[in-house]
């Protein structure tokens, strides 16, 4: 709902300065663990996204940010000491904001995600800005050539609501430290407090993207909106990262001692984020043979895991983060079972927590990997188990998906799960187990997941551009 309202909690940073929408416009900011408003957060307007752009753009042509290095790893230290000082207040934020039990903020909400500051600060210190080619005799006669790097220039960030602080972090850290200035617009299902322009209008990010203005496009989101900014970002040939959608597979081979075990990855991910996050392994690839009892043993794990506030310690699973967001949930596991899949466990909304948005653990089986909740991404707390042959059909049921962003293999055999791992077409691989994320591992995916990579040095690149020089070979006496 928007409407003007006095008591702003959050605000929009622009031009160094914390202020309200230019228009007085709020939104309110709800709890999705209670369904109640939390109190009301700025809504920016056309003309504050215009000022942003401005101060953004005028930083970089202006002043010396690009080219001062030290200056950078200075304010980003310092911004990584303010966000250490006050890690309690972000954890509150988080589990007020996105309903993500405490758990998940220690882990990959909140703690992890602060890693990327004294990573990236060290990357810009040590970085190597400009590489010899050596001499050549060039069509000018001998010539000495080298390459410099250099910031892309003004990065429009675009992000989502499922883990905020770990994505917007991803995104402004690198850039900052390549020597980028930022506009970063978060989603305002969790506005936080490192915002920049908040907006309920969706035109409010199309008039980031295609603004001549930004260099650079840094997106977080579905794929379909990837597709729009794609396009509107062709007109420029404005340069674009885009980390989309997953409908990942974690496949489990008939080796296996413990198929509950080799699940439990699969499980434990699913409720970390109540199902909203686009590198979770979502389908369970079961061995024919065992299906049955892969499914009974699946069943058993998510049935423990019991929806509830996410204050209260223990909580493993939070709520989704909107009414909308649960409908959504609904409706996907309405179209299993009218293709002929069957409920095992979960499916509804849990009686003990009437309020706020959640719904419980769910596993869907009799799934074939034609069906819509195995091809697209439910964004919710539920997986589905297909069943296959051998390993070549477990590798091709994986690869039947128009997303390619992560996967797991679990095997008895540690060569037999890297053989399959490595023919399936993903971004990120689990094998037995093993997890890949971390501030230095780069991370996206191929096909409809995206385009280039966010975090390590592949993310730290991806906000530079690089330039070649040459000059005569000067004679020596």
């Amino acid at each position: 709902m928007n409407h003007t309202h006095q008591a702003v909690q959050e605000l929009l940073l622009i031009n160094g300065e914390l202020r309200g929408a230019s228009n007085g416009a709020v939104y309110d900011n709800v709890n999705p663990a209670t369904g109640q408003v939390i109190g009301v957060s700025p809504d920016a307007s056309t003309d504050d996204i215009e000022a942003a752009i401005v101060a953004a753009r005028t930083a970089f042509d202006t002043t010396d940010w690009s080219r001062n290095v030290e200056f950078r790893v200075h304010c980003i230290r310092q911004l990584q000491q303010a966000l250490a000082d006050h890690l309690p207040q972000l954890i509150d934020i988080t589990m007020a904001e996105v309903g993500a039990p405490r758990m998940a903020c220690d882990t990959i909400q909140v703690v992890e995600p602060l890693k990327f500051l004294p990573y990236y600060a060290d990357i810009a210190a040590n970085f190597q800005w400009s590489s010899s080619l050596g001499e050549a005799n060039t069509m000018g006669g001998p010539a000495e050539r080298w390459t410099e790097q250099e910031a892309v220039g003004v990065v429009a960030a675009i992000t989502p609501w499922n883990v905020p602080t770990q994505i917007n972090l991803a995104k402004i850290v690198p850039a900052l430290a390549a020597g980028c200035t930022v506009i970063l617009k978060p989603a305002v299902e969790t506005p936080g407090v490192i915002n920049i322009v908040a907006s309920s209008d969706k035109l409010i990010g199309r008039q980031l993207v295609i603004d001549p203005r930004i260099d650079m496009i840094s997106f977080t989101g579905s794929t379909d909106t990837g597709r729009r900014i794609m396009a509107d970002a062709s007109v420029n040939l404005t340069k674009v990262f885009l980390e989309l959608g997953g409908k990942s597979a974690c496949i489990v081979l008939d080796d296996v001692d413990d198929i509950a075990g080799a699940s439990f990855g699969a499980v434990f991910g699913l409720a970390m984020v109540c199902g909203q996050g686009c590198a979770l392994t979502t389908r369970v690839l079961l061995p024919r043979s065992r299906y049955d009892e892969g499914v009974a043993a699946i069943a058993a794990l998510m049935t423990g895991i019991v929806p509830g506030d996410p204050t209260a310690a223990g909580t493993v699973m939070g709520p989704l983060i909107s009414a909308a967001q649960r409908d959504r949930v609904e409706g996907y596991v309405a179209s299993a079972i009218e293709q002929g899949a069957r409920i095992v466990c979960g499916g509804k909304r849990p009686e003990h927590m009437p309020n706020g948005f959640f719904y419980e653990p769910t596993l869907i089986a009799d799934v074939t990997n034609d069906m819509r909740v195995a091809q697209e991404e439910i964004f919710g707390p539920v997986l589905v188990a297909i069943a296959y042959d051998d390993d070549d059909h477990a590798v091709a049921i994986a690869n039947d998906s128009e997303f390619g962003l992560s996967g797991a293999v679990v095997s008895a055999d540690e060569g037999r799960a890297l053989s399959v791992a490595r023919r399936v077409r993903t971004g990120t691989m689990s094998v037995n187990g093993g997890v890949w994320y971390g501030c230095d591992v780069p991370f996206g995916g191929y096909k409809h997941s995206g385009i280039g990579r966010e975090m390590g040095m592949a993310g730290f690149s991806e906000y530079l551009e690089t330039r070649a020089f040459a000059k005569p070979v000067t004679s020596k006496p």
